[in-house]
């Protein structure tokens, strides 16, 4: 496991043994969130354009909006957020 800091935030990376194979988790321990990401999920985030993750960080804590349908990250990473 190792920690990446900055004035910001504290992130802490890990990799896990699961039933279904090794997972990378991506945990933010001070906000209390976390995430385990399979190899195909990680390299679907390098074919992303910076566009997509600024989509993501423009509200970080899920939609602002009402009505707005939440969906899963495979989405915005398959299709762009733009299936539904």
């Amino acid at each position: 496991m190792f920690t990446l800091t900055n004035e910001f935030t504290t992130v802490t990376i890990e990799k896990v043994q699961t039933r279904n194979g090794e997972r990378l988790r991506i945990s933010a321990p001070r906000m209390g969130y976390s995430v385990e990401l399979d190899p195909l999920e990680l390299e679907a985030l390098t074919w992303q354009p910076v566009e997509t993750f600024s989509r993501l960080l423009s509200t970080p804590f899920g939609p602002d909006e009402d009505g707005v349908e939440a969906r899963p990250l495979s989405d915005l990473i398959l299709f762009g957020g733009e299936h539904g």
